[in-house]
């Protein structure tokens, strides 16, 4: 970014932006110097005119842009709790936000959102950030309820909210929505709907906008369903979960995963080192983390042990030949493919050689 060059109550930045073919182009962004307190009529007025297109939520619409004190900003819920509903443990802390706040206002980013009766609807960070760096007022957009655009899923109004906050995830200051927080919204939106199946939930998520990608989705999608579904049937653990109850109840042992085969082949080479290195027993316990269905997790505590037989077997059978060739090894490099341009050549068998 190059050098900021001050001009009565603005900064003008050029920030030269990458572009597929290699080339630049330049991108002009405006940060406007804001008095503290007492914004002049016509400094609001060129600030407005500058903002970006306001943001399109489904369920809600854009009513106008508002100048408001600080302190008539009401950030409490219902229950009379402070900060994004939709955020797990807060919105944080942000330096870099508030020294950039300090300087003005960007007006190549949105602004902070209130609905009526100037309820904060997103931008806590931000307004916490304007307060501490002495602002008493600021601009907002203000938006409203629109039920003939709202989506299957937005039937309460804090539907609605959630929603908003949700998809609100760009500009200055705004943390993208994660994965654990989408999950733990989703289990809230579906809660008492009866259906909660893979694809229901999936187009919840689809309907935020959020620009994920069909597998993110779909993950999101899974977990959560799959929640409700081993519910009053499942006790359900990550591996972290597993591990600690092990550490409570004094169990010395590893935990193995039997949601596939993967987690058995990796167990094993440790099964190996410590018998080799040991002399001892490998001790673990197994859990399904996926499992929704008794037969489920019956069937994975079967096949790992199987599989780790199936190994050990094969271990057994692999040394004794070894042994039989008197420890000559089983495996010859033929070499590699031509990769390294510049450094080597592709050979008359398909494969590199020096250059």
């Amino acid at each position: 970014m190059s050098q900021g060059v001050y001009r009565p109550e603005v900064w003008c930045y050029t920030m030269r932006v990458n572009k597929p073919d290699g080339s630049t182009t330049p991108l002009k962004l405006m940060i406007i110097k804001l008095p503290f307190k007492s914004i002049p009529a016509d400094l609001r007025i060129k600030i407005e005119a500058e903002l970006p297109e306001p943001l399109v939520v489904a369920g809600w619409k854009f009513v106008r842009y508002v100048w408001r004190r600080l302190d008539q900003i009401n950030t409490k819920d219902a229950d009379g709790n402070s900060d994004n509903t939709v955020r797990i443990g807060g919105t944080g802390a942000n330096d870099v936000l508030k020294t950039s706040l300090a300087k003005g206002i960007d007006t190549s980013k949105l602004t902070p959102s209130i609905f009526p009766d100037d309820n904060l609807l997103n931008g806590f960070n931000r307004y916490k950030n304007l307060a501490q760096n002495g602002y008493e007022e600021w601009i907002f957009a203000e938006y409203a309820i629109d039920e003939s655009t709202k989506t299957e899923f937005q039937v309460t109004k804090q539907d609605y909210i959630d929603d908003f906050r949700a998809a609100a995830n760009g500009g200055d200051g705004a943390k993208v929505i994660t994965k654990d927080e989408l999950v733990e919204l989703g289990r809230k939106r579906f809660e008492h709907r009866p259906d909660r199946s893979k694809k229901a939930v999936a187009r919840w998520v689809h309907s935020l906008d959020l620009n994920l990608s069909n597998d993110q989705v779909n993950g999101i999608a899974q977990t959560v369903s799959k929640d409700f579904a081993r519910r009053g049937i499942i006790n359900s653990f990550t591996r972290d979960e597993a591990e600690a109850h092990l550490e409570r109840n004094g169990i010395g042992a590893d935990v193995l995963n039997t949601k596939d085969n993967t987690r058995t082949l990796r167990m094993f080479p440790k099964i190996m080192k410590n018998y080799v290195n040991n002399g001892t027993i490998f001790k673990y316990v197994d859990f399904h983390s996926d499992a929704t269905t008794h037969k489920e997790i019956d069937d994975g505590r079967e096949d790992s042990q199987k599989e780790l037989m199936t190994m050990h077997n094969l271990c057994m059978d692999y040394t004794s030949a070894v042994c039989k060739n008197h420890g000559k090894i089983s495996w010859q490099r033929l070499g590699g493919l031509h990769q390294k341009i510049g450094f080597e050549k592709e050979g008359t068998d398909g494969l590199a050689v020096d250059c």
